[in-house]
């Protein structure tokens, strides 16, 4: 008789076959589940993972360290490949960025203000209408970088036509700029509408405001791959502290840079001459866009409409931490009666935000602003944008 010596115990953890797998040609449950998985893989929408992790790592560290840099930050001019220090009054850190290379006042390392107090300037009338409206066309690819490109040829025509144009205004004490849009005047080109409308015309929202004086003369210009304002002297007169010098500068270059539609370098003259005193300080032969989340405010609202009884359609412009806004609307008392998180751009990119509020016939303020994800430790928050309406 022949014994047969048993092999090996098998190994529970080996894997055991369970044979060929059906066929989803043939089997209706293969088939059904090929197709289920299928269907759910479609669904599946990849992210840069990358720069998710970079931008939150950003925001950790702006919570723990950046608030505290601020509070002895200054706003810094870059010129030329050296820079020079506008200290504002509260701190607040604001850069800009010039393209062309300075004199050598400007390369000193300091602001150069005026021998003697500048006169006051004048006060500002007019209206204001707003609409949204894209950032202008950068001819260099960004809007942070200096540039030395001429991508303009001297004297060509710059758009004209438009019924309305953007006009930028500083408000909170952090001095941050919000657009409106406001009726165009009858001067040849919307740069310079939008530059007279400036200098002379007086903020929709009485919470915004403007340092310059009126100037019903002032033009732009597209002279070699720049932008030239000429204004009075008069209209940069005026006792105000370096900071908010560089966010009037700021204002201004925005505002005609809008209207333009691209993102050119801007020469301020005064009475003509170039590197002049703005408020009686110097400032360089060029200036160009600082980055958004510099200078802008988080959130402005550009609209709201009351036309459907019984609710708002709240639209604007922001940026916040995963691109979350919040809106919180009271009502004549004071009392809350409505918050929520609203969608605009996240992490210093700037976008477009709408939410709808079912609110009954009263009258109302709404409150847009970016939430202190910091609980507190970041310190002061920019001012959010608050507008009031009535719901009939």
């Amino acid at each position: 008789m022949n014994h047969r010596h048993p092999g090996p115990a098998p190994d529970p953890d080996d894997p055991v076959s369970a044979g060929p797998l059906p066929d989803a040609a043939t089997d209706p449950t293969a088939r059904a589940l090929r197709d289920a998985l299928a269907a759910r893989a479609d669904t599946v929408q990849p992210t840069d993972r990358l720069q998710e992790i970079r931008m939150s790592t950003t925001s950790r560290r702006r919570s723990t360290r950046a608030w505290a840099a601020v509070a002895t930050a200054a706003a810094v001019v870059v010129v030329g490949g050296s820079a020079f220090a506008l200290t504002r009054g509260d701190g607040e850190s604001v850069r800009t960025v010039a393209s062309a290379p300075t004199s050598a006042t400007e390369r000193s390392g300091a602001p150069t203000p005026a021998s003697s107090e500048p006169d006051a300037g004048g006060t500002a009338t007019g209206t204001g209408q707003e609409r949204a409206t894209e950032e202008p066309r950068s001819t260099t690819g960004t809007t942070t970088a200096a540039t030395t490109g001429t991508t303009a040829p001297t004297g060509r025509a710059l758009p004209s036509g438009s019924t309305t144009v953007p006009v930028y205004w500083l408000g909170g004490e952090q001095q941050l700029l919000f657009r409106e849009y406001v009726r165009a005047g009858d001067a040849a080109d919307d740069p310079t509408n939008a530059l007279r409308a400036m200098l002379g015309g007086q903020p929709s929202d009485p919470d915004y405001a403007s340092p310059w004086g009126p100037d019903d003369s002032a033009t732009v210009s597209a002279q070699d791959g720049r932008l030239v304002v000429d204004i009075a002297a008069s209209a940069a007169a005026g006792d105000v502290e370096a900071g908010d010098v560089t966010a009037a500068v700021q204002q201004l270059v925005h505002t005609v840079t809008a209207a333009a539609g691209e993102d050119l370098p801007v020469e301020i003259r005064v009475d003509g001459a170039a590197e002049p005193l703005v408020f009686g300080y110097a400032v360089p032969e060029t200036v160009s866009r600082a980055p958004q989340e510099a200078v802008q405010a988080p959130a402005w609202i550009t609209s709201v409409g009351t036309g459907t009884p019984g609710q708002v359609v709240v639209e604007g412009v922001g940026s916040a931490f995963e691109g979350t806004l919040l809106y919180t609307v009271t009502d004549a008392s004071g009392a809350e009666v409505a918050r929520g998180p609203v969608q605009a751009g996240a992490n210093g990119t700037f976008a477009e935000f709408s939410v709808t509020i079912p609110l009954p016939a009263g009258e109302y303020t709404v409150l847009v602003e970016r939430p202190d994800e910091s609980g507190g430790a970041a310190g002061a928050q920019p001012a959010g944008d608050t507008k009031s309406f009535t719901v009939r």
